[in-house]
This record gives structure tokens, C-alpha cells and sequence, in this order.
């Protein structure tokens, strides 16, 4: 087989496997697991790195709820209808970890800093859906967080989560980085706050 003969050939079954890909449209249920990927935009430069790491928060997640009307569907690409994990609980809960890789020490309902009047927060996932436009594929999340210290509201906020990137085979994997992306934008703004609540004088 000459050289133009085999790049016809890798061509023809590049397309064969991405058309293969495009017709899948069968449903796909995301992990529990949370991958806690890059939220670092494209093609923007990473912020330097601190050389003393910054000192970890104390957080107590008293609450997750969920509000959304359709907890076990987020959507559809591409004509795949995506799925939340089967436990719910569990799959929130593991994004809510994130917050330690953002430099917030979480810990659910106990009290572990002995301080009488702990940062507390209650989240509610409001919003956590997919969707295709053209050539794109989107995830965007909602949380509100209701930060008090001790029994004294500091704020109630929406923190709104989102990564949009082009839809190559809407394959499993891709489905479940971009929305732990989506997740993971949301973690940072609220992880945020919660540094700027631990830095705030005490009453």
C-alpha cells in the first residue's frame, strides 16, 4: 500500500470513528465521584503560586440540599440524555469536598475548631443542567450559600458555575469533566467567601 493509500485510509477511519461516536446516543449516568478538574479558563494564565500556602479555613457544612425539579436529569447532548448518579447525596456531598483542595478545611455538622462561633454554611444546589448549541456543549450549576458565624447570617448568596467546550463526541468522559468544571467554578467564588469570612474581625 503506497503512502497516499494509507493516509486515505487513517482518514477514512478517523471519520468512521467520530461519525461511530456522533450516532451514540444511548444515556449516560455520571459518577458520584467528583474530579475536582482545572477551572482555569483557556488560554489565560495561571495565577502564581503563593510561596507560604495560605492557611486552611475552618468550615462546617451543616446542610446540602437539593432544590432542583428534576434531581435525576440534567439534560440532553447531542440526544443522550445525562443522568445524576443514582445516589444524590453521596454525589453532592463529594463535590462539597472540594472545597479542601481551595484551601477551606470542611467538615459536615461537628464542630471540630472549638471555637464558639464557628463559620457555618448551608448550600442548596438550585440549578445543575446540560445542554448543546451548535457545535458547543455547556454545564452550568447554581448553589446558594448561606454563611453565618456562629448564629449570625454573614450573607445568602448564588454562586453560579459554567464551562462551555466544543462537543467532540459527547463521550462519557467529556460529559462528566465539564460538568465537575461547572462544579468546580462554583467551589472557587464560594471558597472565596469563605476566606474573606475567615479573615473578617470576629464580633
Amino acid at each position: 500500500m503506497n503512502a497516499q493509500l494509507r493516509g486515505t485510509s487513517v482518514v477514512a477511519a478517523t471519520l468512521v470513528a467520530l461519525l461511530t461516536a456522533a450516532c451514540n446516543t444511548s444515556p449516560m449516568t455520571l459518577t458520584s465521584a467528583f474530579s475536582n478538574p482545572d477551572t482555569q479558563l483557556p488560554n489565560t494564565q495561571h495565577p502564581a503560586k503563593a510561596k507560604t500556602p495560605a492557611a486552611s479555613c475552618a468550615l462546617i457544612v451543616d446542610a446540602i440540599f437539593d432544590t432542583r425539579n428534576e434531581p435525576h436529569l440534567l439534560g440532553t447532548v447531542a440526544g443522550r440524555p445525562v443522568h445524576a448518579p443514582d445516589d444524590i447525596n453521596a454525589w453532592l456531598h463529594n463535590v462539597v469536598t472540594g472545597f479542601g483542595t481551595r484551601g477551606v478545611a470542611v467538615s459536615f455538622d461537628a464542630n471540630t475548631t472549638g471555637e464558639a462561633a464557628p463559620l457555618v454554611a448551608s448550600l442548596t444546589l438550585r440549578t445543575a443542567w446540560v445542554s448543546e448549541l451548535h457545535t458547543s456543549k455547556a454545564a452550568n450549576t447554581v448553589w446558594q450559600m448561606r454563611l453565618r458565624r456562629g448564629e449570625t447570617l454573614i450573607e445568602e448568596t448564588n454562586f453560579r458555575g459554567a464551562d462551555t467546550v466544543m462537543n467532540w463526541s459527547s463521550g462519557d468522559g467529556e460529559l462528566q469533566r465539564m460538568v465537575d468544571r461547572a462544579f468546580g467554578r462554583a467551589l472557587d467564588q464560594m471558597a472565596a467567601k469563605v476566606h474573606a469570612a475567615c479573615l473578617a474581625p470576629k464580633a
